[in-house]
């Protein structure tokens, strides 16, 4: 049987039994066109065009035989996300007219991050078209200038090295469409003067004055979509906005790498505000003439927040940002604060104000032979072992100790308590600056559908992949490799294969006691059973992205095609959203399609 694929948001994925074998039975008849009535929906593929067109709304996707040869060029932009043209007719569904995200250019559209205090950081716009540029012409190693600093990418190993500091840093490439980038306070403050008279944004203002060309978009999806733009603006509690609230919101919708990282900045100045209410006006007045004085294209240097910081403790006022300046500076003593290079965005700048944390986390190592490996490993495995290593990885945040580990499920135990005893190493890896609430979410709705007990192997995916993935996701780094390789040294035994299946069984099978564990997805199924044509569901468009509201218009086996608002580019515009993307649905309501 062939392998056919569909192409969704940014990869091939593949299709369903039924599809698959209505596309081959196209073929053997030798037809170019067939249909398929599938899960309410009427799929139409035309096998001259490699496409599949939902007959209602009109999606077509790209479908290919993966037998075929594989294309001798990286996909473009409009081969990998879901985009089309602005402002479609309607269609005889009555659907609205929708923008699905086409491009004016593949440059436009991609941008360079870089991996930065522990999260991923835009660079500035005029560096990442270059890097862009000069990739699409095939380029895999070159020199940048950036702010007088010459910087060596490597498009290979996807590293930026500083060449004066010799420093190397990891970064990748990104979608940048809606992302609201090039906008700055300006642009937010005017927004907002056109939305209100009275210097206050109430939700029938906004929902009145929303820019999209909703036509006959459901006005739930419009209401539902204001209400949850409003309620993560609020910083007061009140149910009037003011122009602080509206600018710090978008500014950390362009800014932030996280929906929590966002909200741990949140979290601290909705507890300063009760202490002084105009701080937040105060910190964006602050932000705006430290970089209107270096001049940069929207982010701040290090000197200029230096400057900014001694003219905040020399000023003759005592407000709360004075001691904030005088902590930065005396860090900055220290040997501690942003590196010399670092250019800080607008979610930089209150983080290195309001002082945020970072965790030290440690990988803790046990030997499951109880010491037998020390021994006995060269005799039964061909190679000395200081131990059999089952790893957890400890995060120490000021609330509470965590240990992450997997054994069928994944958990988050109190260090030490785990059934394996006392671990006989513990290995700094380093400090993140990642919440608990973020790991944990990224352990539950992410890896937990990918480390199950159906695919713990005790040689091939097992508890040491677990903590690799999540050292990466904490640090970007991996654990040492006495414990990454372990299992490769050993898979080729006669030893490892005739224990294989009883250490399954055992590491493989642990149940929750006195912890959390994940649910291997269950919630996430239960939850996509929801997830129909017409459901108004909350969806992130990346992992750890901000929350928002959009609609469903289709459904495949594993992604759904979502209808939102986007409040900058103006119009509806239809996404492909990954089911580890959903958060939960709101409401079911139809759109009359069948």
């Amino acid at each position: 049987m062939s392998k056919w694929e569909i192409n969704l948001g940014k990869e091939w994925k593949a299709l369903g039994e039924a599809e698959i074998a209505c596309l081959d039975k196209l073929v053997r008849d030798g037809l170019g066109t067939g249909q398929l009535d599938l899960r309410g929906q009427r799929y139409v593929y035309d096998l001259k065009a490699m496409t599949q067109t939902n007959e209602a709304t009109k999606k077509s996707r790209k479908i290919r035989d993966n037998r075929q040869p594989p294309l001798l060029r990286a996909p473009s932009v409009a081969d990998n996300a879901s985009m089309a043209i602005p402002h479609c007719p309607s269609s005889a569904s009555g659907l609205p007219r929708v923008a699905t995200h086409s491009v004016a250019s593949e440059d436009d559209a991609l941008v360079v991050e870089v991996w930065l205090a522990g999260e991923w950081k835009k660079l500035q716009k005029e560096d990442s078209q270059q890097i862009v540029q000069r990739q699409a012409k095939g380029e895999k190693s070159f020199v940048i200038q950036s702010r007088g600093v010459e910087y060596l990418i490597d498009l290979n190993d996807m590293t930026q090295t500083n060449k004066k500091t010799d420093r190397t840093r990891t970064i990748r490439l990104s979608c940048a469409i809606g992302d609201g980038s090039t906008l700055g306070f300006d642009e937010f403050r005017d927004a907002f003067h056109q939305r209100c008279k009275d210097d206050k944004m109430t939700k029938a203002a906004l929902q009145k004055s929303w820019p999209a060309e909703v036509g006959t978009v459901e006005e739930k999806l419009l209401g539902q979509t204001v209400k949850n733009c409003l309620e993560q603006m609020k910083l007061r509690g009140n149910d009037a906005l003011d122009i602080m609230e509206w600018n710090h919101y978008w500014a950390l919708e362009r800014d932030s790498p996280s929906f929590h990282a966002g909200k741990e900045v949140n979290d601290k100045l909705i507890k300063t505000l009760t202490q002084d209410p105009q701080v937040l006006g105060r910190m964006q007045m602050h932000f705006e003439t430290a970089v209107g004085e270096t001049g940069s294209h929207g982010g701040l240097s290090s000197e200029g927040l230096l400057k900014a910081c001694e003219r905040l403790v020399n000023a003759p006022k005592n407000v709360i940002e004075k001691q904030w300046a005088a902590e930065v500076l005396q860090k900055r003593k220290d040997g501690e604060g942003p590196d010399e290079d670092a250019e800080l965005s607008y979610y930089d700048f209150l983080n290195v104000m309001l002082g945020r944390k970072k965790y030290s986390v440690e990988l803790w190592m046990y030997d499951i032979s109880d010491g037998a490996a020390k021994t006995w490993s060269w005799m039964l495995l061909g190679q000395q072992f200081e131990g059999i290593w089952h790893t957890g990885v400890v995060v120490t945040w000021p609330e509470k100790r965590s240990e992450f580990w997997f054994g069928g499920a994944l958990f988050e135990s109190e260090p030490g308590t785990t059934p394996f005893g006392q671990p006989l190493k513990k290995i700094p890896l380093g400090h993140t600056y990642k919440i608990r609430t973020e790991v944990w979410n990224i352990v539950a709705r992410k890896f937990a559908s990918e480390f199950t007990k159906e695919s713990y192997d005790v040689l091939t995916h097992n508890c040491n992949h677990f903590s690799d993935k999540l050292a990466m996701f904490l640090l970007n780094d991996h654990v040492p490799d006495e414990v990454r390789k372990q299992p490769e040294m050993v898979m080729d035994t006669l030893t490892a294969r005739a224990l294989r299946p009883l250490l399954n069984r055992w590491l493989g099978g642990f149940e929750d006691k006195g912890g959390r564990a994940t649910d291997s997805g269950e919630a996430e199924r239960q939850m996509w059973n929801d997830v129909l044509p017409g459901a108004i569901i909350l969806f992130s468009k990346e992992e750890g992205g901000r929350p928002q509201v959009g609609q469903v218009t289709d459904r495949l086996s594993e992604d759904c095609t979502v209808l939102c608002l986007d409040f900058w580019l103006g119009a509806p515009v239809e996404l492909d959203v990954p089911k580890i993307l959903l958060f939960r649905s709101l409401r079911r309501h139809q759109l009359g399609l069948s």
